[in-house]
């Protein structure tokens, strides 16, 4: 589930929000959890743009092992690994995933077609239909059973993911990944002996995981994401993780900036401030700008700062409303209600800017649309008085059947009112029915109807809430509409009664035939395919060929409404009913739903794993796992509406969980360009301004040094990193370590560092005054952080890691590794003095526990550095500190021969005029055929278009200054060819003779066109194109890599000798 733009927005409002995951500076887990579908769809189609793209499905799976290892590696979770793939959605998901996979066949058909207009020839391979990622295909069953290999691989084979029970719920487990994770989190949060420190990684690309890790209400929890860049061309994704730049988004921070944005309304409520409750209260806004399963309020859009207006409006009618809104997933009906009529003045401010226009709009043609409304206004007026006659008589409420939206004023009579008040409430209502009219296709907008929006849309809200809160409350259950009802007309709803009937879930081809447009309808059993393309079939207006879409207010194509009909679930299987006796053994087997697989690590258990796939994948054979099924219904835990359980507040901090804490500042919003993505932003941010500190004996830089030189502290606020501090300058004094090169020793407690001062010279001083610029200016510009005037910098180590020393004794501690580097940080963002959790506490205290026998150990030392090796048992040497340790060395292949003779397997290369005389052809016709040729259409006299085809060998970059290895060589400026181009080039002279003719005597001309080279009626140009661009493109030179000029790379003959040498060794 998405919500679009938001995280950009979040992003851009909250600038610390993310951070980049670096090496020796990632927080320590204990559980991540994956939701994999956005791996699935990486591996699987990384760019959609490209109609050529294909890709074999073992090196799809290959690709998606890589990405799992890569990220447990990254993360290194200590207890739980979690693996969501989304199984059969609740029905309110469908609608979207439906219009989703409508619109993405769509697109694929839409590019191949311009591509074959274009005279591409595509592959003969069937492309990867991205559809298919959809619980009950055969690509996801297969899926499924490589990701259990792949389980118990790893579990088998890696002893990081043996200490870790592992999680796999695959596309037969009901539900939404993220939302499966969520379930898993609730039921661990409600046992009895949870801890509240637990430390969660959530991996995934959707926008509002942000809102669900909140719903969760644990302190530490982060989510990680690969980069986002905004702006620009679309660049083709990367599969490879390790060319990935991973950010990991705090939750933690957040919260508190969330804290921020609402402390105004802290001293205005006459009940308790409750941040928990306030986060609750945001995730419900939220819901206001549309998600996956209801569509956003009319004109509320996010990129029109919707966000911000919701935000104002809470903060105006909170402290009115006695309590907060949303209750622990329960929306308070009778407070959500005042919250929206609040609100609803937007529909009105936004129509009078539209009504502004009108008037002079009418100014400039005529009054006629003015007259006309006038005219209806006149008319509602003397309704609206028979109205107000009949209420008197009855003795109803006048207010309860005026026209005015809900609202109870003294002004009830409409011909008192102003004429122009008249005329804009009698536009805005007419402007609605327009709205409704056009948009949801009545005829008449009547109060049953717009009480039937009202109720359907909180009936929404409040599912919505149990889903994120407690889970799929009805199976069923789906909003009815493509588009949401005014603000304004979500009326009389606090006294509503909702009750969602619980349900089943789909069986996952009926969730098939439900989504899949009938451009995929091969993804379904042959037996219901008929139900998609026949006229024939009860339910083929569910399948339409086309349709269109709707912006809606909404700037990218891919936020357009969708406009096909919703599915009607009874028709649906009613006509897969006689269908469904025509199913294979295994589609029945496929048509099911099965448990979450928990895994773990049993030395005492060893047997063969049988691959999946054996031509592609090697057997396991010596498995050593466990496994059992976790029961559908096992993590649901009850509703209640108790107040949900407050965080964890200690003062402890949790290395890597960064917090706005510890540096005293104030904070206000404030348009300050602050670039978080590539360019700055528009809206607001939150910017956080440094108090300076009052105390006098901080601003001297003897005190300063005395008190953190040789000490560890923190840096690079509020991302804190540990760090040593090796020097302390105002400018004019410099205070360091003087001490031995490579010492990084800490100086704790009472004892004195050795300390050296040093006046600062001009060019010193010089570089002083440049660190402080940078570092302000990135904190403001990158951070929405004023750090005002610095007079100290201190210089530090950042902390790398730790390892194992030997103290004299023979005990073993873990000492802290800092970086060579010293960096400049100012002191005012420097913290000192706080209590941080120790993560890398060990209870490994000799040479013993550090080497027990039987273990691995790697030298790094001289010889045999890099080897592996088993410890043995040093029980007679280990007092003197040492161990006994047995090597496996190597065989190290005999490379000398081969390096005095590669010459002998070296390619030759010549010059242009050599291969030119054995063709038979002249050196300008060897450049020009190994570089780029482009024909256009039709003639030079008479083109046809701008296209143009690329017939060239494409072997030689002068301006990108690139060669094709094996092929092509540039020596100082000139081009020489190996032999292969001689082949190639007297095949490609065999198949077209009359090209090379044609060039050789148009020398001058820097493109050639059809028509001029196959001038006669009976020569058809273009087809002669296409069949040269195939043959290039089928010929193995088409995928050949290119290399930059000024690189040494070894030849294809040599590489493949050194391997034979080392498959000798093995």
């Amino acid at each position: 589930m998405g919500v679009p733009k938001f995280y950009r927005w979040i992003s851009e409002r909250y600038p610390c929000l993310s951070q980049v995951l670096k090496e020796h500076q990632i927080p320590e887990f204990d559980n991540l959890y994956l939701d994999m579908n956005g791996i699935i769809h990486q591996c699987s189609h990384p760019n959609d743009d490209d109609v050529h793209f294909r890709i074999s499905e073992d090196k799809i799976f290959a690709d998606i092992f890589h990405y799992l290892e890569v990220l447990f590696r990254i993360i290194k979770p200590r207890k739980v690994f979690f693996m969501a793939v989304d199984g059969v959605a609740p029905r309110a998901k469908m609608n979207q995933q439906r219009g989703r996979r409508f619109r993405s066949a769509k697109e694929a058909e839409d590019k191949i077609k311009k591509a074959l207009e274009k005279g591409e020839t595509l592959p003969t391979e069937a492309r990867f239909d991205s559809n298919c990622i959809t619980p009950g295909t055969e690509f996801m069953a297969r899926l499924h059973e490589h990701l259990k290999y792949f389980v118990n691989m790893k579990i088998s084979t890696d002893k990081s993911w043996q200490g870790v029970t592992v999680y796999l719920s695959g596309h037969e487990t009901p539900g939404e990944g993220e939302h499966k994770i969520m379930e898993f989190i609730r039921s661990e949060k409600a046992k009895p002996h949870h801890d509240p420190n637990t430390r969660h990684c959530l991996y995934g690309l959707d926008a509002d995981l942000i809102m669900l890790g909140l719903t969760s209400h644990e302190a530490h929890f982060a989510l990680l994401r690969e980069e986002v860049r905004f702006g620009g061309k679309k660049s083709q994704r990367a599969c490879a993780p390790e060319e990935t730049t991973f950010h990991l988004l705090h939750l933690s921070l957040m919260r508190e900036y969330i804290d921020y944005e609402f402390s105004p309304v802290k001293d205005k409520i006459s009940f308790e401030y409750d941040i928990e409750r306030i986060i609750d209260d945001w995730i419900l806004m939220g819901f206001l700008v549309g998600n996956d399963f209801i569509p956003h309020l009319p004109h509320l859009h996010i990129n029109h700062d919707a966000l911000p207006l919701l935000y104002r409006t809470y903060m105006a009618i909170l402290p009115e409303l006695g309590g907060y809104i949303n209750e622990n997933g329960h929306l308070n009906l009778k407070r959500f209600e005042k919250y929206l009529t609040r609100l609803s003045d937007f529909d009105r401010e936004h129509f009078s800017e539209v009504f502004v226009d009108l008037k002079w709009f009418e100014s400039k043609v005529g009054n006629k649309y003015l007259n006309e409304a006038a005219g209806i206004a006149a008319e509602e007026a003397r309704k609206t008085k028979q109205k107000k006659q009949q209420a008197q008589e009855n003795s109803i409420c006048l207010a309860a059947l005026e026209k005015n939206e809900g609202e109870v004023t003294p002004k009830t009579v409409v011909e008192d009112e102003p004429e122009d008040d008249d005329l804009f409430e009698t536009e805005f209502r007419q402007y609605k029915r327009t709205y409704y009219m056009t948009k949801m296709g009545v005829e008449v907008v009547s109060d049953d109807f717009l009480a039937d929006q009202a109720e359907c849309y909180v009936q929404a809200i409040q599912w919505i809430l149990h889903y994120y809160y407690h889970g799929v409350q009805s199976w069923s259950w789906y909003y009815p509409y493509h588009y949401a009802p005014y603000l304004s007309d979500i009326r009389n709803i606090g006294e509503l009664k909702m009750k969602f009937e619980l349900g089943k879930p789909f069986m996952p081809f009926e969730q098939l035939l439900a989504v899949l447009p009938a451009a995929s309808k091969d993804l379904l059993p042959k037996c219901y395919q008929h139900l998609m393309i026949s006229q024939d079939s009860p339910i083929i207006e569910y399948y339409p060929p086309d349709f269109k879409t709707d912006l809606n207010g909404k700037q990218q194509e891919w936020e357009a409404v969708v406009l096909i009909p919703f599915i009607d679930e009874k028709r649906l299987l009613l006509a897969m009913e006689s269908c469904n006796k025509c199913l294979k053994e295994e589609e029945k087997r496929r048509n099911t739903h099965s448990a979450c697989l928990m895994y773990w690590y049993a030395k005492d258990v060893e047997f063969q794993y049988l691959s999946p796939w054996p031509e592609k994948f090697p057997a396991i054979e010596r498995c050593h796992t466990r496994y059992k099924t976790i029961p559908l219904d096992a993590w649901h835990v009850e509703i209640t509406h108790n107040k949900i359980t407050k965080t964890n507040k200690s003062a402890l901090y949790f290395c890597g969980f960064p917090t706005l804490k510890h540096i005293k500042h104030k904070f206000y919003l404030r348009k300050s360009g602050v670039q978080v993505f590539q360019q700055s932003s528009h809206g607001e941010n939150m910017m956080l301004e440094i108090i300076a500190n009052g105390n006098s004996k901080e601003q001297v830089v003897e005190n300063v040094a005395s008190s953190v030189l040789g000490k560890p502290v923190f840096v690079n606020w509020p991302h804190l990193e540990e760090a040593r501090v090796v020097a302390v300058s105002d400018g004019e004094t410099k205070f360091y370590l003087e001490e031995p090169h490579g010492t990084q020793k800490l100086y704790m407690g009472n004892a004195v560092p050795p300390t050296k001062v040093a006046y600062v010279g001009d060019k010193e001083q010089s570089s002083w005054f440049k660190d402080i610029q940078g570092i302000s200016e990135h904190y403001q510009r990158r951070k929405g952080i004023i750090i005002h005037e610095t007079s100290i910098v201190v210089y530090a180590q950042l902390l790398t890691g730790s390892r194992y020393q030997l103290k004299q004794n023979g005990e073993v501690y873990l000492e802290k590794q800092w970086s060579k580097q010293v960096l400049p940080f100012v002191y005012q963002t420097v913290v000192k003095d706080i209590k941080a959790f120790d993560s890398h506490f060990s209870n490994i205290r000799t040479l013993d526990d550090l080497f027990p026998p039987g273990s691995t150990a790697f030298m790094l030392g001289s010889p045999y550095y890099g080897c592996m090796g088993e410890v043995q048992d040093s029980r007679d040497v280990i007092t003197e500190g040492r161990i006994r340790v047995v090597f496996n060395i190597p065989c190290e292949p005999q490379l000398d021969p081969l390096i005095q003779n590669q010459h002998k397997y070296s390619v030759k290369y010549n010059p242009a005029y050599v291969l030119a005389s054995r063709l038979g052809v002249s050196g300008y016709l060897v450049s020009r055929f190994t570089g780029s040729i482009f024909i256009g259409r039709g003639s030079k006299k008479n083109p046809h278009g701008e296209q143009k085809a690329n017939v060239g060998l494409n072997l030689k970059f002068n301006k990108k200054n690139e060669e094709v290895p094996g092929y092509t060589k540039k020596a100082g400026n000139e081009w020489t060819y190996s032999s292969a181009v001689e082949q190639l080039l007297a095949e490609y002279l065999e198949r077209v003779p009359e090209l090379f003719s044609y060039i050789a005597k148009n020398s001058q001309e820097d493109i050639f066109y059809e028509d001029d080279i196959w001038p006669g009626e009976d020569e058809n140009g273009a087809e002669k194109v296409q069949e040269i661009v195939a043959w290039l493109k089928a010929h193995p030179v088409s995928a050949l890599s290119r290399a930059s000029c000024d690189l040494q790379i070894l030849d294809a003959a040599i590489v493949e000798k050194i391997e034979e040498e080392i498959e000798k060794c093995k």
